[in-house]
């Protein structure tokens, strides 16, 4: 009936950027999607009366899917995004960003992440209206870090390519264009191989650069996304998406104030749409998104604490194109950093594009 959430770009919370979601899983027939987002946020904050700058960079993320039906009651897909990304870097006159053994030499407090993962997936409808499914994700992730106010150090870590597996189940009847899924995905465990660079303690000493091994986990998390028919050409959707952001914790081996990155807790996502089908050719949706405060600390490398977003997404189809976009904005939650720094009145901007193409 209508093809408009995939076009709504981004889950705003924390560094989640492609949402994990799999409903190319509930398409008709054969497709193929492409699609492209960019997440353009603005975010700044002050430490002891010194301003940060605009800390965040632009994000992109792309994705690509495809499904086939592979059998009698069978279907098979296959998924790639990046959903985790990260791209901070503060101004040169930053209190963290000044190395107290060398503070003459401009540098940075940054943070910079990135993580590919792809997704085999297969359904089995095993009763009229329902269906479960399943599979393996195999994902890597790297990530540079740099706090020159911890003695100039720097940490450049590579993760080995490990595995995860997703379930799911789903309810669906056609006629009301009604769909409830429910999908787990695993952590994932990597092991980072990481080089750790720091200015000397003393004059006259090298600076020092050891290569060492971390464990890692990115997150589980569950989806359960769902739709239905309200009206003639009217549907209701939304999503609600629980990520288990406490179990992911960096420890590099030679870092004088472990742990580097710690997120603490659990964050639920809410998403809440109406979509209209105005023509054979087009339909549109409005959404609204919300993320709580967690109300405590955060990180220097992650200075945000909730979010409440608003969007709006179309999709043209002709013959066997559609073509998706969306906008959003993002009104970015208030924080107050394990530094004491304050960041307020920060907000984001997201774009999308995707295109299905029906086999």
């Amino acid at each position: 009936m209508l093809a408009i959430l995939s076009a709504a770009p981004l889950h705003a919370g924390g560094i989640d950027l492609s949402g994990q979601d799999v409903n190319i899983l509930f398409e008709e027939g054969g497709v193929v999607q492409i699609a492209l987002s960019r997440v353009d946020p603005s975010v700044s904050g002050t430490l002891n009366g010194v301003d940060s700058g605009d800390i965040a960079g632009k994000l992109y993320s792309p994705k690509f899917a495809y499904k086939q039906p592979v059998a009698d009651k069978w279907s098979f897909a296959i998924i790639y995004d990046q959903p985790y990304g990260a791209d901070v870097r503060y101004s040169p006159d930053y209190p963290l960003s000044i190395d107290p053994l060398d503070p003459d030499t401009p540098k940075r407090l940054e943070a910079k992440a990135s993580t590919d993962a792809l997704t085999a997936l297969l359904r089995y409808e095993f009763r009229p209206n329902y269906s479960v499914y399943g599979g393996l994700t195999a994902q890597s992730i790297n990530a540079q870090i740099g706090v020159p106010a911890a003695l100039g150090y720097k940490v450049d870590a590579v993760g080995s390519t490990n595995f995860g597996y997703l379930v799911g189940f789903a309810w669906e009847k056609p006629e009301i264009a009604a769909r409830i899924s429910i999908t787990y995905r695993s952590e994932v465990e990597h092991t980072m191989t990481q080089t750790e660079t720091g200015v000397a303690l003393a004059p006259g000493l090298p600076n020092f650069a050891l290569v060492s091994e971390t464990k890692i986990t990115t997150p589980r998390s569950i989806n359960l996304d769902f739709q239905t028919g309200i009206a003639e050409d009217t549907l209701l959707f939304g999503e609600v998406r629980w990520v288990d952001w406490g179990a992911l914790v960096y420890e590099p081996t030679n870092y004088i104030a472990n742990p580097l990155v710690d997120f603490g807790e659990a964050y639920i996502n809410y998403l809440l749409g109406v979509g209209r089908q105005f023509t054979d050719q087009f339909s549109g949706a409005f959404f609204v998104g919300y993320e709580d405060s967690a109300g405590v600390p955060v990180s220097d490398l992650t200075p945000t604490d909730g979010y409440w977003s608003i969007g709006i997404a179309g999709t043209y189809e002709f013959e066997k194109v559609l073509i998706s976009g969306g906008i959003q904005y993002i009104d970015v939650g208030d924080a107050i950093s394990e530094e004491g720094a304050v960041f307020e009145d920060n907000h984001a901007w997201g774009i999308g594009l995707q295109f299905t193409y029906k086999l």
